[in-house]
C-alpha cells in the first residue's frame, strides 16, 4: 500500500533515528545504538521518506549513503532537536526547583554518560544543590535501601531487573583490547586472560557467560574496582575485558574475535514519594541519556 504525506506527522524520534543512520551509514551499527531491531529502524526511515515525499538515502548490501534530499535534512533535523532541547530547558526554569538531591550512580556510568547531563541540569536549576556519589551497583543498592539516596542508576540484567527499578536505557558491551594488538594475539583454543571487575558486575558476569557458552577457557588475571584502573591494565597488555562501547579509548580498540556480548541495562531507582525536585531530575535523567548515548 502506497503511504501518504497525511498517513504520518512529524515526530522528532524519527529525526533522531535519521541522524543516527546518517552517522553509521549502517542499518546494523544504528540498530545496535538505538537498541531496536533492523525491521524498526527501517519502518522508520520509511516513515520520514514517506512524510517528506523523497528518498533519505541510497541503499546497497551493506552500507547506505544519503541522497542529496538526506544531506539536506541533516541540518534541518540538528536544528529541530535542538531547538526542542532548548524549549525544555526553557520551562525548566519555572518550577523554581531548590533543595539537596542525593545521587548514586557507578563509576563508568559517572565518567560517560552523566557529567554533560547533571551540568545542563544545575544550569537551568541553580538553586538545586547535587550530591554524587560513585559506587558499585551492589553497594548503591544497599544505600538506597538504607535511605542513604534519593535516586539511585544502577546497571543490572535486563532479564532478573531489580523489581522497583525503571528501565533508562540498554548498554551494548564490547570486548576491548590494546590497540596495536592482532587477531593472532587472541586465540580461541587458548586460554584468555581477562581483566574484569571483582563480583558482583553484570559487565563481569557477561564475559564470563559468553566464553563459558562457547566452550571458551578463562582465566582472571586482574580485577580492579575501578573503570580506570580496568583500562589501564588492557592498555599495559594484561588481558583483555568488557567495557560499554562509549567508553572505547584512543589506544583500544573492539575486539571481534570473541562470542557477541548480551547488553546490560542502565535502570534508576527514586525513594518513594519524591520530592518535585527529585522527581524533575529523575524525569531528566531519563530523557536525555538514552539521546545523548546515541549521538555520541
Amino acid at each position: 500500500m502506497e503511504l501518504k504525506k497525511s498517513d504520518y506527522s512529524m515526530e522528532t524520534h524519527l529525526l533522531k533515528t535519521f541522524l543516527v543512520l546518517a552517522k553509521t551509514r549502517n542499518f546494523t551499527e544504528t540498530a545496535e545504538k538505538l537498541y531496536r531491531s533492523q525491521s524498526a529502524i527501517s519502518l522508520q526511515i520509511a516513515k520520514l521518506e514517506a512524510l517528506l515525499g523523497k528518498p533519505l538515502f541510497i541503499r546497497d548490501n551493506r552500507n547506505v549513503t544519503l541522497t542529496l534530499e538526506g544531506e539536506q535534512l541533516v541540518g534541518y533535523a540538528q536544528q529541530i532537536l535542538s531547538l526542542e532541547n532548548k524549549m525544555i530547558s526553557y520551562f525548566q526554569p519555572l518550577c523554581a526547583l531548590s533543595g539537596e538531591i542525593r545521587l548514586g550512580t557507578p563509576e563508568d556510568l559517572a565518567t560517560v554518560y552523566l557529567p554533560s547531563i547533571l551540568a545542563k541540569f544545575i544550569e537551568t536549576n541553580p538553586n538545586v544543590h547535587l550530591n554524587v556519589r560513585c559506587e558499585f551497583t551492589m553497594d548503591l543498592l544497599k544505600g538506597f535501601d538504607e535511605k542513604q539516596y534519593d535516586l539511585i542508576l544502577i546497571k543490572q540484567d535486563p532479564l532478573s531487573p531489580d523489581p522497583r527499578s525503571q528501565e533508562v536505557w540498554k548498554e551494548p558491551l564490547v570486548w576491548v583490547c590494546p590497540k596495536e594488538a592482532t587477531a593472532s594475539h587472541i586465540k580461541t583454543d587458548e586460554t584468555i586472560p581477562l581483566v574484569l571487575a571483582p563480583q558482583p558486575c553484570v559487565y563481569r558476569q557477561r564475559a564470563i557467560d559468553a566464553l563459558n557458552q562457547q566452550g571458551i577457557s578463562w582465566r582472571i588475571v586482574y580485577t580492579s574496582p575501578s573503570v580506570t584502573g580496568t583500562i589501564a591494565a588492557v592498555k599495559a597488555g594484561l588481558g583483555i575485558s568488557v567495557l560499554p562501547r562509549k567508553m572505547l579509548t584512543e589506544e583500544l580498540r573492539i575486539l571481534k574475535e570473541l562470542p557477541v556480548l548480551k547488553s546490560a541495562q542502565i535502570a534508576l531507582l527514586q525513594q518513594e514519594r519524591p520530592s518535585e525536585t527529585v522527581l524533575a531530575l529523575a524525569n531528566y535523567i531519563k530523557s536525555h541519556i538514552g539521546p545523548f548515548s546515541s549521538s555520541h
